[in-house]
């Protein structure tokens, strides 16, 4: 299975050299063109950074192992950004509390996952509800929107500092304790509830209730100032929502279960999904109905009726998983609209040989490998500063480099 998985979606050496080769010069060009290497120091911090993420885009490539590629880098993304932000915070700030003078004062850090609550107030109540700058919010909005048309929820696998938590977790055992046969639709579509409740709430409250209430990576990043009995009650929720669905349930089960069944931007990525241009396509012809699919999928977006209709679900994060355990490579990443059979390309399901430049250009070309490179970009350009300053800390901290 493992030569024919690598068979289907390698690609040559030629077109993985040259697509990272483009994708080191997109993810070099932001630090370089802002002086980051200037000084020894930091040119040294950036370029072992940055070589993580080339590496990282030619393995996916050469080597056909979209998900378990990823998978690394993606981890890495997330534990750097906590070991930077909770560092920072402990180390230059002495305390993890995000402090009431810090709401007065619109200094609060802002993530994408308050986008969502931020856009029927602007739009009914001409309000930004979040304290922090005009310009932030706004810049964020537009970010978050452009990222939610283009790609949707593949963000939730590519690029999301807080989902490499729960990714984290259920990569660590290689059996599963409980074994979800299929969700109760009350479970499975639970966090689009939970998106309509805080867009609305916080409409009504002119307050970010996610952020208040739910949000359970405030355990892994900033506690609101504990100074009254609500306060605590609040904590106690972020931090067994915290434990519950990114550490215990992961660790039990192998699903992302904070992602797929809580997280309402992944909901809101999963709406706009609808109308992103590259979707998971299933050959019905060649698919044997193993389920293997089913089973390895993180987010509960494979099942029997969605292979069915040779796709997955709306709410598929395309983390490639499906695509690696498939032992007929009847799956792969195909564009909207465009029929899709898994011998229809020129480099798949044929022993006919072809030329040295139409396999360069069909490679390259590869809609997958166009759709790896721009999230991988975003992905790559939002964990660089995570990366560097991480490794910076540990390296003076324990080598006093």
């Amino acid at each position: 299975m493992k030569n024919k998985i690598s068979q289907l979606n390698s690609k040559g050496l030629a077109a993985s050299l040259i697509v990272t080769l483009l994708f080191a010069g997109f993810v070099i060009f932001p630090p370089l063109a802002s002086g980051k290497f200037a000084e020894t120091r930091s040119a040294v911090l950036y370029t072992i950074t940055l070589a993580f993420p080339v590496l990282m885009m030619f393995l996916v490539l050469h080597t056909g192992r979209v998900h378990r590629w990823r998978r690394i880098f993606f981890v890495t993304y997330a534990v750097a950004f906590v070991i930077s932000f909770v560092w920072l915070l402990m180390g230059d700030r002495g305390h993890m509390w995000l402090l009431d003078r810090e709401f007065l004062y619109a200094k609060a850090p802002m993530c994408h996952f308050v986008v969502p609550v931020l856009l029927l107030p602007l739009i009914f109540k001409k309000e930004f509800i979040f304290p922090n700058p005009y310009l932030t919010q706004v810049g964020m909005i537009v970010m978050v929107l452009i990222v939610a048309v283009v790609y949707g929820r593949a963000f939730c696998s590519w690029a999301c500092f807080f989902g490499g938590q729960d990714e984290l977790f259920s990569s660590i055992r290689k059996k599963k304790t409980l074994k979800f046969k299929k969700l109760p639709l009350y479970i499975r579509y639970f966090a689009f509830g939970m998106l309509a409740f805080i867009v609305l709430h916080s409409l009504a409250t002119l307050s970010p209730t996610y952020c208040v209430w739910f949000c359970p990576f405030k355990s892994t990043s900033e506690f609101i100032e504990i100074n009254s009995f609500i306060r605590v009650i609040q904590t106690f929720i972020f931090v067994g929502l915290w434990l519950g669905l990114v550490v215990i349930l992961p660790l039990l089960s192998k699903k992302r279960t904070q992602c797929s069944i809580f997280c309402p931007m992944g909901a809101f990525f999963s709406l706009t999904g609808k109308i992103n241009l590259f979707k998971i396509k299933i050959d019905r012809d060649k698919c044997t109905g193993c389920e293997r699919c089913i089973s390895v999928c993180p987010t509960f977006s494979m099942t029997k009726d969605s292979m069915a209709e040779g796709k997955a679900m709306f709410t598929c994060v395309r983390c490639g998983a499906c695509m690696e355990a498939c032992p007929e490579g009847a799956i792969d990443l195909g564009i909207i609209g465009v029929p899709f059979t898994s011998g229809n390309h020129p480099l798949i399901g044929t022993e006919k040989k072809i030329g040295f430049w139409r396999k360069l250009v069909a490679d390259i070309w590869d809609p997958k490998v166009v759709f790896i490179f721009g999230i991988f970009g975003i992905g790559a350009v939002l964990a660089t500063t995570y990366l560097v300053d991480s490794l910076s800390r540990i390296l003076e901290f324990f080598f006093g480099v």
